[in-house]
C-alpha cells in the first residue's frame, strides 16, 4: 500500500498536479526522524548481546579445557608413566600391555623352549607330488585329522572329492577352524617343479596333531603319521624368578602383570632380565598443561571484558558483564587454596607441590619444589591428589582426592545447569526481547509514515482543488473580456 502511495505520488509531480512534492518520501523521512533512533538503538543493543553469547561460548571452553586438565590427575595409576627393558632383545622383547597393572622392578627370566607347532610333510607314497592337478584316486576318499583337545576322540574327518593334491589342501583347509591345522603346497628342492603337502598345527603340545587317510596302496599319502618327519610340537617353558612355567604361545601376557612378552630364543645358561621403570614425567606433563589452561582462563577474561576491537567483535564482548565473568575468574583462582579431603603428611594443596602464583594471577610449577616432593613424597602426593583411586565417581560419599573436587567445582560451572549456561539462557533471552522490540517498532514505524501519507494526501487534495477552481476562474474572467471587446 505504501509502494502505491509512492507511485501515485511520483505520478501526480510527474503532471505538474498538486503541490509538486513527493509525500510518499516526505512521509518517510519524518517517520524515519521519528523512529530510526530508537530502532538503532535496540538493534545495537541486539548486536552486542548476541556476540556476547559467543563469548560465553569461549569462555565456556576455556574453563571445560581446565577442567579436563585436572581430570588426568584423577587416577593414582595415571601419575606415573612405566617403560619397559629386556637385557637380551635377541631371545626376548617386552612391551607394556597396562600402565595400570605393571609393576616397577626386575623379572629373571630363563627359556629352556620356545612353544613351536607340529609339522609334517605329506607325500606320494614317499615320493614328492608332480602337479596340484594330478589324480591321486579313482573315487573319493577321506582324510582324517585328530587333535588331543578333540573330546570325541575320533577325529575330524572330511571327504576329498577333488582327487588331487589341491583338492587334499583345500579339504583340510576346510577345517582349520576345527583344528588347527593348516595345509600348503611347498617345493623342499633347490630347483624343480616337485612339491610335498606340508601340515603345520598351532603352537602347543595340545595342539599336536595325527593325519591319516583312507587311500591305500600305491596311492597311499604317507608321511603324517611319522614323528621323525617333521617337528613335533612344544610348549613355551620358562623360569620366571626360578619358578617353572609352560604357556602354549611365545607371547604371554600373563607372566608379568600388565607386561606382554615374546619370546624369541632358547638359552637354558644364561638368563635375561626384564626392568620396569617407573617415572613422575607424566604428572609433571599434567601439571604444566594443567597450568597453561588456568593460565588461559586468565588471559582470556581479560580479553572478553576490555576494550572493545573493531575488528575482533570478541574483544570486550562481555565488558558490560564483569560481574559475571569474575565470579567464574573467582571459582578457578579459588582452586589455588583448596585443601584435599585426602591430605597426606604435610601435603594438602597446589602449591605443596610446586604450583606458584606469578605477577598478574598467573601460575606456573617451580621445578625445585616439584622435584623435592615426588623424589621422597611421591605417594603422599599421589594419595593428596588421587585418594589412591582410579575411576572414582564424583557422587562416591567416599572423600575424594584434590583433582576430583576441583573438576566438581569446575563442572558446576560448565555443566548444562552451571553458571556459564545460566548466563547464556539469560542473554538469549535478551536477544529475543530486543528481538521483539524491533518487530514492534518496524510496525510502530510503518503506522506513523502510513498516518503522515495519508495527512499529505488530504493536502494534495485540497491543493488540487484549489488549483482546478483559480483556472476555471480564470479562464471565465479571460472569457469575459474576449466579450467585451
Amino acid at each position: 500500500m505504501a509502494a502505491d502511495a509512492a507511485i501515485g505520488s511520483k505520478i501526480t509531480q510527474a503532471l505538474k498536479a498538486g503541490s509538486g512534492v513527493d509525500i510518499h518520501e516526505l512521509a518517510t523521512n519524518l517517520a524515519e526522524a521519528e523512529s530510526m533512533a530508537q530502532i538503532d538503538r535496540v538493534t545495537k543493543k541486539k548486536e552486542e548481546t548476541s556476540v556476547s553469547i559467543s563469548g560465553y561460548g569461549v569462555l565456556k571452553a576455556a574453563v571445560t579445557n581446565l577442567k579436563s586438565s585436572f581430570g588426568a590427575l584423577q587416577d593414582k595409576d595415571s601419575l606415573l608413566t612405566k617403560s619397559i627393558t629386556s637385557s637380551k632383545t635377541d631371545r626376548v622383547t617386552a612391551v607394556i600391555s597396562s600402565q595400570a597393572n605393571a609393576s616397577a622392578g626386575t623379572t629373571k627370566l630363563v627359556v629352556t623352549s620356545i612353544a613351536r607347532p607340529q609339522q609334517r610333510a605329506i607325500t606320494d607314497n614317499g615320493d614328492p607330488f608332480t602337479s596340484l592337478t594330478s589324480s591321486l584316486a579313482s573315487s573319493d576318499f577321506t582324510i582324517n585329522l585328530k587333535v588331543p583337545f578333540d573330546n570325541s576322540g575320533s577325529g575330524t574327518t572330511v571327504t576329498v572329492s577333488n582327487r588331487t593334491p589341491q583338492g587334499v589342501i583345500d579339504a583340510i583347509n576346510s577345517k582349520t577352524a576345527i583344528t588347527g591345522v593348516e595345509a600348503s603346497a611347498v617345493n623342499r628342492e633347490a630347483s624343480g617343479t616337485t612339491f610335498v603337502i606340508i601340515l603345520k598345527g598351532k603352537t602347543g603340545l595340545l595342539n599336536s596333531f595325527t593325519f591319516s587317510s583312507s587311500l591305500s596302496g600305491s596311492s597311499i599319502l604317507k608321511g603324517g603319521e611319522k614323528s621323525d618327519d617333521g617337528i613335533n610340537a612344544s610348549n613355551l617353558k620358562v623360569l620366571v624368578n626360578d619358578i617353572s612355567f609352560e604357556r602354549d604361545n611365545n607371547s604371554p601376557t600373563d607372566l608379568i602383570e600388565g607386561v606382554q612378552l615374546n619370546f624369541k630364543l632358547a638359552s637354558a645358561n644364561n638368563a635375561t632380565n626384564i626392568v620396569v621403570s617407573e617415572s613422575s614425567a607424566s604428572l609433571e606433563t599434567s601439571l604444566k598443561l594443567m597450568a597453561d589452561s588456568y593460565n588461559n582462563i586468565i588471559t582470556l577474561t581479560d580479553y572478553l571484558t576490555g576494550d572493545s576491537d573493531e575488528e575482533d567483535e570478541l574483544a570486550g564482548s562481555l565488558s558490560k558483564d564483569r560481574g559475571a565473568v569474575n565470579r567464574v575468574l573467582n571459582s578457578a583462582r579459588s582452586l589455588l587454596n583448596l585443601t584435599s579431603a585426602t591430605s597426606s603428611n604435610g601435603f594438602s594443596n597446589l602449591r605443596d607441590i610446586g604450583i606458584t602464583s606469578k605477577l598478574g594471577g598467573e601460575i606456573s610449577l617451580n621445578a625445585k619444589t616439584y622435584a623435592a616432593a615426588v623424589k621422597t613424597n611421591f605417594s603422599d602426593v599421589r594419595t593428596m591428589l588421587t585418594g589412591d583411586t582410579n575411576d572414582q565417581d564424583a557422587s562416591s560419599p567416599s572423600a575424594k582426592g584434590l583433582a576430583l573436587d576441583m573438576s566438581i567445582i569446575l563442572d558446576s560451572i560448565v555443566s548444562s545447569t552451571g553458571t556459564i549456561k545460566a548466563r547464556e539462557d539469560s542473554v538469549a533471552k535478551e536477544v529475543a526481547s530486543y528481538e521483539e522490540q524491533l518487530i514492534e517498532l518496524q510496525e510502530r514505524f510503518e503506522s506513523v509514515k502510513n498516518r503522515y501519507l495519508k495527512q499529505f494526501a488530504a493536502m494534495e487534495t485540497l491543493v488540487q482543488r484549489s488549483k482546478n477552481t483559480g483556472d476555471y476562474l480564470k479562464s471565465q474572467f479571460e472569457a469575459m473580456q474576449n466579450s467585451n471587446r
